[in-house]
């Protein structure tokens, strides 16, 4: 039998006494997660009660103990991270602190929605969006390819509505602005990003030997999608692109940084110039709004983007009627 308690600090613990051996207890943030937990561990385990001796410590597959794996062989392709890993990382982080001991076999609907509300009070609904269906996923993984009886709980669960795709364009004067007061070791990455569209882990993934000069691209290996691609370069972008290169090996980073670093960064010039209601990604946003401007066309701006749907370019070019009755003649 589970005996929950209420701690001092607010947090639950849950204790099972079994015969012969130490109490097994686990602690977490909700009584309903306490539950969960005790009622998965008296599930898997019927013979461990109080007349009958635990007889090894039980295998608990938590979250925290499936995110190696779950990286490894689903982010991870070739040995080489695909795009997006350490915000997949970040995001099961996230989770295993909120699930905590919790067995993924555990997890329920109800501590989902719980979850749901929770985090719905500290962050964005789209962020929230994104890590459900993350703990979608795991769930189908560990099930499909780990063999644990767990079943998708998310399923169920009501998403929070996707976020409203951001609409703020970079305007010339704004860019030149965010240069000047930008830190020289990122403002390369950041004149990058608005010259070629590149997302801000392709950019920081570039070495001299991906960089054909003479055709005018960059042999990307590592994108969000897991494929390669090509992308064109601007007469800009190839002209910074061979300075940063000269004098470099073939295999070096051109930008030894991580992810957090450039997007802080870029945070904190846009708050100088008091640049509203932008990240780093609008600079991707923004250069695919500024070639569709000039007239490129759906197929020439897709080479750009590397975006695999039409619907999903639109979403990232926010082109004015005034540009399109001036293309119109």
């Amino acid at each position: 039998m589970a005996a929950i308690r209420q701690l001092p600090s607010g947090k639950w613990n849950v204790q099972i006494r079994i015969a012969g051996r130490r109490p097994v207890s686990s602690t977490h943030l909700t009584r309903e997660k306490a539950q969960a937990w005790a009622k998965s561990h008296e599930q898997n385990h019927p013979n461990q009660n109080l007349d009958s001796p635990q007889r090894g410590r039980p295998k608990i597959n938590t979250i925290a103990k499936l995110a190696p794996d779950y990286l490894k062989e689903v982010m991870t392709i070739s040995g080489k991270q695909r795009g997006g890993y350490e915000a997949i990382m970040y995001k099961l982080n996230t989770l295993s602190r909120y699930f905590d001991n919790v067995p993924i076999d555990g997890i329920t609907s109800e501590a989902v929605a719980g979850y749901r509300s929770e985090r719905m009070g500290s962050v964005a609904g789209s962020t929230v969006r994104l890590e459900m269906q993350l703990l979608s996923r795991l769930l189908r993984w560990a099930k499909a390819e780990k063999g644990i009886k767990c079943e998708d709980v998310v399923q169920p669960v009501k998403l929070p509505p996707p976020g409203k795709p951001r609409e703020k364009i970079i305007e010339p004067l704004e860019y030149k602005m965010l240069l000047d007061v930008i830190s020289p070791r990122i403002k390369p990455i950041v004149m990058l990003a608005y010259e070629t569209a590149m997302r801000r882990g392709e950019i920081l993934s570039v070495r001299p030997n991906m960089v054909n000069f003479r055709l005018r691209v960059i042999h990307l290996t590592e994108t969000k999608n897991g494929e390669s691609r090509d992308v064109p370069l601007s007469s800009m972008a190839l002209s910074l692109l061979k300075e940063l290169c000269d004098g470099k090996d073939g295999n070096q980073l051109l930008f030894p940084y991580v992810d957090y670093t450039v997007s802080q960064a870029f945070r904190r010039a846009a708050k100088r110039i008091k640049l509203s209601d932008v990240c780093f990604h609008s600079l991707r946003h923004t250069a695919i709004t500024r070639y569709a401007e000039k007239g490129l066309n759906t197929i020439q701006l897709q080479c750009i983007s590397g975006h695999k749907s039409i619907g999903m370019l639109a979403r990232y070019s926010h082109l004015k009627a005034s540009s399109v009755a001036d293309l119109m003649g």
